[in-house]
Order: C-alpha cells, then structure tokens, then sequence
C-alpha cells in the first residue's frame, strides 16, 4: 500500500465530489477542508513537524465556536477511507435514522463482533470479552464491544468496573438509543459500580457520552505510536511485533526511535483520549 504524495488532493475531491457545494477550503496554515461550518477536517501527514500540543491548540480554538475539528492523519485515510467517510456523514447528520426500539438485541461471537468492527469502526476490531448487537430481522446493524468486570480496590472492597470498548453502526445509519439500548443491557448481565470508556480526541469533543448521563473523568495525554511505511499498520509501543523487539534488543547501537526510523517506521503521536465514567 503505502504513503501517497497525493492524499490530501485525493480527501479533498472525494469529499468534494459527495458533498459539493457544501463544501469549502478554509484560508488556514493548514491544510483544512469545512462542511456545512459544522466540520474541520485538519489533514495531517505523517512526516510533518507538529508538535501534540499545537493540533491540540487548534482543536481547542474551534471547539470554542463550537464547530468539530477531526485531526485526519494520512494513513488512517489511505487503510480506513470507508470509515472516515461513514464519520464524516454522521457529523453532517446525513445519515437515516433508525430508532433502537425496534431492533432486537442479540449475543454475538468473536467472528461476528469482529468482521462488523472491521467494517465499520474507525479503529477496527480490539479484544473484549462481551459483544452484542441490535438486529433488524436477521441484519446486524450495530454491535458494542465490553470488557469483562474488574475490581477497583482503590475505589472500595467490592467495587467492580468494565469498559465500553467499542462500538459502531453500519455504515450510512444513525440509530436513536441504540447505544444507550446496548449498555442497559450489558449492565442488566454484568453487575458493576460504573462503565468507563474513551473518546478519541482526533475524532471526537465526547458530546455523545454526555447526552449517555457519562461523565468526563480524565484528559489523557498525547500517546506516541508508530506506523510501517509499508502496510500503514499502526503500532503502539508495547505492540510492536516481536520480530522487530527481539532485533531491537540483539543491537546496542541505535535507540528505539533511531531503529525503528532504519527499518521502515515512522513515529506518530495522537491528541490524547476524554476518559468518561457512567456511575450506577
């Protein structure tokens, strides 16, 4: 697969040619995209010289006039395309809508969860232990991903948290309550003090936690991840693939950043998470 030179031209006309005239290219340093006023997309290469806490900055300056900025980085748009589109119609709210009420709820396997996440979550598919999803006759249209209870001895003896690890709806539909029908659920199978979960702050201001009844408990900071020039896979640090550790720790010359950098690695960072509690 690899990097495009082109990429930035290639969002800008393929948001162009499905959105057009909603469409405008704003007088910025960067290069951002806007529809409607509602949505800046910030496209980001991966070789660039930005620093976490400048696209912070910015997402900060918008979110004041309460207009979304999406950090876009250039290889989630060459590996993720369908996925940063079906984003970009549900910000815009030209997605149907669907109400929850009528879909039935159903447990899901490991390969149903995550062949629909694949598919449809930004992020793909990440291990969970619990999944389930809202059916319309026998099509999946959503599913939310769980983690197993964990106690919190720092909050009590006997206090149990989970997390809400995922969750997507097929592409092109906006379903009304159907993450709230999804969490009840779970909670009426898993008993548990609070649900935890992250928004991603390239993609989102947590605005859909809130309307939940979640509250904001952390921000955390910038991560440093890295990405293979080659396959556009994303890595965080203690991801890496064993292969490229075990050659890393058999040398003594090169520091990780520099070793990696030699073998085809590019050092990327992201804007941190909003940490969200929901107490029962």
């Amino acid at each position: 697969m690899g990097l495009n030179p082109f990429w930035q031209e290639d969002v800008f006309l393929t948001v162009q040619g499905i959105y057009h005239p909603a469409l405008i290219q704003c007088a910025e340093p960067y290069f951002i995209i806007a529809c409607q006023q509602k949505l800046l997309i910030h496209l980001v290469p991966v070789k660039n010289n930005f620093k976490p806490e400048e696209l912070i900055e910015l997402q900060k300056k918008y979110e004041a006039n309460n207009i979304v900025l999406v950090q876009l980085w250039e290889d989630v748009w060459l590996t993720r395309r369908t996925q940063v589109l079906s984003r970009i119609n549900s910000f815009l709210g030209l997605n149907k809508s669907y109400h929850g009420r009528k879909a039935k709820i159903a447990a899901l396997n490991l390969k149903q969860a995550s062949s629909f996440l694949n598919d449809n979550h930004l992020q793909g598919y990440i291990n969970a232990k619990y999944h389930f999803g809202l059916m319309d006759s026998d099509k999946l249209i959503a599913v939310a991903s769980f983690s197993e209870a964990r106690p919190m001895k720092s909050k009590g003896e006997n206090y149990q948290s989970a997390e809400l690890v995922r969750f997507a709806s097929t592409d092109g539909l906006t379903i009304v309550g159907g993450l709230s029908k999804l969490i009840k659920h779970f909670l009426k199978q898993i008993k548990v003090n609070d649900l935890m979960s992250y928004a991603d702050r390239d993609w989102s201001l947590g605005k859909g936690y809130d309307k939940l009844g979640f509250q904001l408990s952390e921000t955390t900071p910038p991560a440093f991840l890295y990405v293979n020039e080659e396959n556009l896979i994303r890595y965080f640090p203690h991801r890496l693939p064993k292969e490229i550790l075990d050659e890393f720790e058999a040398q003594k010359a090169l520091n990780l950043d520099d070793f990696l950098t030699s073998n085809g690695y590019l050092k990327l960072f992201n804007t941190g998470n909003l940490k969200y509690h929901l107490y029962l």
